[in-house]
């Protein structure tokens, strides 16, 4: 009789995990994510990008390096389904913008050379889903 309920709970144990697995919204888990940037009309020769869930309740964040104007973020370190805010950034090879020289002050800050509305304060949003390639264009005016 001691057995029969010890396969019991093993059974029912089983059964919570793989149905708490199953509600957590990430069946379908993490994707590869891979596109182009355009700066102008030509492929951004180097930079990189970041895609950062709009869901408070995700916290998830992944980035890559731009070059040639390509990236490609791998499953392993993809995301899964839903929305991300999308910043790019490429810094300008000229001289750092420098704050005031005062004690304290934080160090040179480089150029970049993407409009903010697509880098720091960018609100480019899409939408990585399962059961298709997830390859995003970006075109910055």
């Amino acid at each position: 009789m001691r057995r029969f309920s010890l396969v019991q709970w093993v059974l029912a144990w089983g059964g919570m995990v793989f149905l708490l697995g199953c509600g957590s919204g990430q069946a379908g888990g993490k994707l590869a994510i891979s596109g182009t940037v355009k700066l102008k009309g030509q492929p951004l020769e180097s930079g990189t990008i970041t895609f950062s869930s709009v869901d408070p309740q995700q916290q998830q964040m992944t980035g890559a390096q731009i070059k040639n104007g390509q990236f490609s973020i791998s499953a392993d370190h993809g995301l899964p389904p839903g929305k991300y805010r999308v910043r790019i950034s490429s810094p300008v090879g000229g001289p750092a913008v420098k704050p005031d020289d005062a004690p304290g002050m934080a160090p040179a800050v480089a150029q970049d050379r993407i409009p903010p509305e697509w880098g720091s304060k960018s609100n480019q949003q899409v939408e990585v889903k399962a059961g298709q390639k997830n390859h995003f264009t970006f075109e910055i005016p």
